[in-house]
């Protein structure tokens, strides 16, 4: 694979959830910078994902259909960006349905948080944390609805700093209880819509980070923002999210500056990371591990499915990624944790499942008759798959086992009923290999 196409399939497996040979070969007429420009501004492209969705008729109120809903719009959107940032900042910004409650209210609020970061995840961060803390699945689980003037509940004040905007050691006990009494009286209405309790809200002077006076949650907020520390922590944890693990310092110095005189907006932030040739490295390259969403999505958009398993949300739980609940305030760990012995069969399985399923009576999810007319021998259709599903970044010792394979029993692929089985076994044997499972 050329290096412009390899550097673009980089691109839309970060920056959205991988890309179709078709959409690279739009991508590559465009160029790097102008998918990036593209990527970088999901409004000025048409989508026609809401209809799709409405066409499913699914009902919202229980919550596996939700979690279906919204992996259907990370397969169909053509604003992958835009999606791959609400998988984002629900990751960082947590919030799990079984603590907001049950009945149809939980479904509701969830639905509602999405939206939030659909519609903000690439705008201010001070508008983004202003919108969250009145966020009313947020005031559930976190339990700032329940912050009362005469006993002010802590919860949301510390994960606000600890996890959200700032980091561990970067304010001080002191500062967490005068920000809860800020957030006194913040609650929601009986359908989960922010409202302030004036009776319960500390009017009292506080003094927060510095600031001091009769300070609000918004003050909270702007106090939490005019650290120098608030900057780097969001830049390192969006390069972590997109390129590897323990940027320099350098790096994210720099991208810090980007993100602090533009008054914390991020799609700059986003858009300096996706540029810097640090993303664009052979270090960032295949350098993390692919969530459960972005295995398995990216699979059957990089194989051109047309459709998804209706039991998706089930799949990607049982790789330890139960969408609209993670584990903890903290999201999901992310890297290693990905794999352990089950998650890892369980990767396997969907490899094989992907690989094997036709059409009619079962599902299906990609056209091996459509890839054998592609190639004329054994190793054009190894070399040809192994460009599709990893780049071309093969081994030499992995090439020939695979061409091993395809050549036991002659391989003619002019029989379609053995290009069917071994085109099905490539795709399984190179999706269950290590290599594919790094992004």
């Amino acid at each position: 694979m050329d290096r412009a196409r390899r550097d673009l399939a980089h691109l839309y497996r970060r920056a959205g959830f991988g890309a179709s040979p078709a959409e690279l070969d739009v991508a590559v007429r465009m160029g790097y910078d102008a998918a990036v420009e593209r990527l970088l501004q999901p409004d000025s492209v048409a989508d026609n994902v809401e209809d799709r969705l409405a066409a499913l008729d699914l009902d919202l109120a229980r919550p596996e259909n939700l979690r279906l809903a919204w992996l259907y719009r990370m397969f169909y959107t053509r604003r992958p960006l835009q999606e791959k940032m609400v998988l984002f900042w629900h990751g960082h910004l947590t919030s799990a349905l079984p603590k907001i409650g049950g009945g149809p209210r939980a479904p509701e609020l969830m639905k509602r948080q999405l939206v939030l970061f659909r519609e903000q995840g690439l705008g201010s961060w001070r508008e983004l944390l202003r919108a969250v803390s009145r966020d009313g699945a947020m005031l559930y689980y976190l339990d700032n609805r329940l912050n009362r003037k005469e006993a002010p509940n802590e919860n949301y004040a510390r994960e606000l700093m600890e996890l959200f905007a700032l980091g561990i050691g970067n304010y001080d006990e002191h500062d967490v209880k005068e920000a809860a009494r800020a957030f006194t009286g913040w609650t929601t209405d009986r359908e989960g819509t922010f409202s302030i309790n004036a009776r319960q809200h500390d009017e009292g002077p506080k003094t927060i980070l510095g600031r001091a006076g009769a300070l609000g949650g918004d003050d909270v907020i702007d106090a939490i923002l005019d650290q120098p520390v608030a900057a780097p922590y969001v830049a390192r944890k969006l390069w972590r999210f997109f390129a590897y693990e323990d940027p320099e310092p350098a790096l994210v110095d720099r991208l810090a500056e980007t993100f602090r005189t533009s008054d914390y907006a991020i799609r700059p932030l986003v858009g300096a990371i996706l540029r810097s040739p640090e993303f664009r490295s052979e270090k960032a390259f295949h350098a993390s591990i692919k969530s459960p969403v972005e295995l398995t999505i990216g699979a059957l958009r990089t194989l051109g499915a047309d459709t998804l398993p209706q039991d998706l949300p089930a799949v990607t739980r049982r790789m330890g990624q139960d969408l609209l609940n993670p584990p903890s305030v903290k999201g999901w760990d992310g890297g290693q944790a990905w794999i352990n012995a089950a998650t890892l069969l369980e990767r396997f399985n969907y490899a094989n499942r992907l690989a094997v399923s036709r059409g009619e009576r079962s599902e299906s999810f990609f056209d091996p008759a459509s890839i054998a007319r592609q190639y004329r021998t054994p190793r054009q259709v190894v070399d040809g798959l192994a460009e599709l599903l990893l780049d071309g970044d093969l081994p030499t010792s992995s090439r020939e086992a695979l061409l091993d394979y395809v050549r036991e029993g002659g391989g003619d692929f002019a029989d379609p009923n053995t290009a069917d089985q071994k085109i099905r076994g490539l795709v399984h044997l190179i999706m269950a290999s290590p290599l594919y499972q790094l992004n």
